[in-house]
């Protein structure tokens, strides 16, 4: 007996599910959000997966933040992923506080002028790069999921960042939370035809 098998990366199945049965399910186009080890993304437009011509759709944590900045393993440098995925904020803080600590332990510690400095950084770099994606694709919503997804002040203040850098004075997009947890990418895993 011949089964057909589907395979799809994390932040497109994180998408998926989050349009069907999630955050998303009364948006036609969403922009699912992968913030944790890694920065990625997926776009659903009416309950399917667009996955594009080159089969990258949504890889916004490559697109260019810095020119110049930080290197990336893909080679390239200024990727989003390596301003805000959980590895880079945790080395940013290294370098400013010279502890190693991880996210939950930082979000717990950073209210002195360091701290500010560090999570004023992490707006700014989250405000423009989310910025870009509503600058392009103008989703009707954007769902973050993702260990950093957790952090409060990024629905909050990390909202109002978005909103100032994005070409429209108007702006409506809401930054949700996910709905469904941690299980969202085995969800939209079962949903892949």
């Amino acid at each position: 007996m011949n089964q057909n098998i589907s395979i799809e990366n994390d932040a497109n199945c994180f998408a998926l599910a989050e349009a069907r049965f999630g955050a998303g399910k009364n948006s036609n186009f969403i922009f699912g959000v992968i913030m944790g080890t890694g920065v990625g993304g997926g776009i659903s437009i009416n309950g399917i997966l667009h996955s594009g011509r080159n089969n990258i759709a949504g890889e916004w944590g490559h697109h260019t933040l810095h020119q110049n900045g930080n290197s990336c393993y893909c080679g390239k440098f200024g990727c989003v992923e390596t301003y805000i995925s959980g590895p880079s904020l945790e080395k940013r803080w290294n370098t400013l506080t010279g502890f190693t600590q991880s996210m939950p332990e930082i979000i717990r510690t950073f209210d002195n002028a360091i701290g500010k400095q560090w999570k004023d950084e992490f707006l700014e770099n989250f405000g423009y790069g989310l910025a870009n994606v509503i600058d392009i694709l103008d989703p009707d919503a954007i769902i973050l999921g993702g260990g950093l997804s957790n952090i409060d002040f990024l629905y909050t203040e990390g909202t109002k960042s978005i909103y100032s850098k994005v070409f429209s004075d108007i702006v409506e997009t809401p930054i949700l939370k996910n709905k469904l947890g941690d299980s969202s990418g085995v969800f939209g895993a079962a949903l892949l035809d």
